[in-house]
């Protein structure tokens, strides 16, 4: 199992300090306190396509030092990486990477098997930075580097498990400040400290890439198509895709660890993108979009089956617990939940079906591809104008559809159209979001009457998604009497906000 797992914040620079590492104390650092020499040996994975590295994650086993295990480090999204770690398994063999590694490791290395990379050997100088109450912020470290880089036995692009011999030998010196309690400031006093010394930032922060560029293997993560010449609306867009992209990718561990609230935030930002492509069509070649979007659907699908059980197992044990006593409420909640946690384990290993297929794998290509080559239509996009246009479509939309949901009497037919209406009003809401670099405030204002809209809508699709779901539960075979009349209870009490989450909507909307 992974034990632990904390976010990296480092900065890297070339060369030795000419003097000893207690020299170096930046200010608000009270103390620098040496720490013993270290032999670290590190074994690195990659594919043959060295396809972690190219998307900023890095994966090795090292033995030595203090924190000796396997060390998974991801991109989070934020300029940092989250590292994951799992203690080594003497027993098991050196070059096979454990399971709960590969899964974490699975979208960026596309399904291929992790091989063998690169062989390093690091001698370490480390101190500690301190604050005047002895508090730890950042760790010094001056390393001496020997590289060995593995040649491949498949031929290139191919996905041969075996390293070759190691043919390429390496040395360097650098020196690394990672944060471990103190902020990002003192990066920034770090560097000019550094710098004053002569020591300046590496081009190459990961030790893998540097040992690769030595060997005359150029990995460079993709790089972003500059696309300011497209207009003030286009640049909106692109940037905003860009930010949920990067945002998705992020959550990607945390949705395969079962994190609170992951599923949720990943289902978030699916849609977010999905909603900012379709409704801004008009900017792009529409076919590359058009798949895109498709896919995003069905990962969106796929998030859901997870994310409703976990939302009911959240509003009905919470509900089930302010039961009057004469509805048994701890033997409720306990049904409950023994009955939503079982749905959702299952959902969960079915997501993580999804998250290993090759359509989810064809899924993260085309992103990236479009984020980072945006496949505009030729010519350039206007800024204020084109953006209002986009806006005020989304906006009409939203109103007809809510205008036709509260002329229906209640029931099912006017629950479904008030669904469509909230999934319009979702839409618009994260158009307005994307487009607010452009509209400011105007966008501002439309994405907080269509959140409001968006907001009390789905309270009402959630009270009744909640009644179908009681009703089921209170028929289930094996569902006590006292069970039964709880739900039953519960049941009749799920709309009792709705018609004042219908009001509000339909205020918030103008109507």
């Amino acid at each position: 199992m992974i034990t632990d797992a904390h976010t990296e914040r480092e900065i890297t620079f070339d060369g030795a300090l000419s003097q000893e590492l207690t020299a170096v104390r930046p200010p608000g650092v009270a103390r620098t306190e040496t720490c013993e020499t270290e032999i670290l040996d590190a074994l690195y994975f990659d594919t043959a396509d060295h396809g972690l590295l190219r998307r900023g994650a890095t994966l090795r086993r090292r033995t030595g030092g203090h924190d000796p295990g396997w060390h998974l480090k991801l991109p989070d999204g934020h300029g940092g990486r989250r590292e994951f770690r799992r203690p080594l398994d003497e027993s098991g063999p050196e070059d096979e990477v454990p399971p709960a590694l590969q899964q974490l490791a699975c979208a960026c290395a596309r399904g291929q098997r992790l091989r063998p990379t690169a062989h390093l050997l690091t001698h370490r100088r480390r101190a500690v930075w301190t604050d005047g109450e002895e508090r730890e912020l950042a760790e010094l470290a001056a390393d001496h580097v020997a590289a060995h880089v593995f040649a491949a036995t498949g031929p290139p692009g191919s996905d041969a498990g075996k390293p070759g011999p190691a043919v390429e030998l390496s040395t360097w010196d650098e020196l690394e400040v990672e944060l471990t309690g103190g902020t990002e400031d003192l990066l920034a006093l770090a560097a000019q400290e550094l710098n004053a010394q002569g020591l300046q930032r590496a081009e190459e922060g990961i030790k893998l890439a540097r040992a690769l560029r030595a060997a005359g293997v150029e990995v460079e993560p993709r790089q972003r198509a500059d696309i300011d010449g497209a207009g003030s609306t286009a640049a909106a867009v692109v940037s905003a895709l860009r930010q949920h992209a990067d945002h998705l990718a992020s959550l990607e561990p945390s949705v395969r660890l079962d994190e609170p609230d992951a599923v949720h935030q990943m289902r978030v930002t699916t849609r977010r993108l999905r909603s900012v492509l379709r409704g801004c069509e008009g900017l792009f070649d529409s076919g590359r979009v058009a798949a895109l979007a498709t896919d995003l659907r069905w990962l969106g699908h796929r998030l859901g089956e997870y994310r409703e059980p976990e939302a009911l197992r959240e509003r009905l044990t919470s509900q089930a617990r302010s039961l009057p006593a004469d509805c048994a409420p701890q033997q409720a909640e306990r049904k409950l939940r023994r009955t939503l946690d079982r749905r959702c384990r299952l959902a969960h290993r079915s997501l993580l079906d999804a998250l290993s297929s090759p359509r989810y794998f064809t899924l993260l290509d085309r992103l990236e591809d479009l984020v980072a080559d945006p496949p505009l239509r030729d010519g350039k996009h206007p800024g204020a104008r084109r953006a209002e246009r986009i806006l005020r479509h989304e906006t009409r939309r939203t109103r007809r559809r809510m205008r036709k949901a509260i002329l229906l009497p209640a029931g099912d037919q006017q629950d479904e159209a008030l669904h469509r209406a909230r999934k319009a009003a979702k839409r618009t809401r994260y158009m307005a979001g994307a487009l607010r670099p452009v509209l400011g405030s105007d966008a501002k204002r439309q994405e907080r009457r269509h959140k409001e809209i968006h907001k009390r809508l789905g309270r009402h699709q959630d009270a009744r998604t909640a009644e179908q779901a009681l009703a089921e539960l209170a028929q289930r075979e094996g569902t006590h009497p006292a069970q039964a009349f709880a739900f039953g209870f519960l049941r009749s009490h799920q709309r009792d906000d709705s018609p004042a989450d219908i009001a509000a909507a339909r205020d918030a909307a103008g109507l």
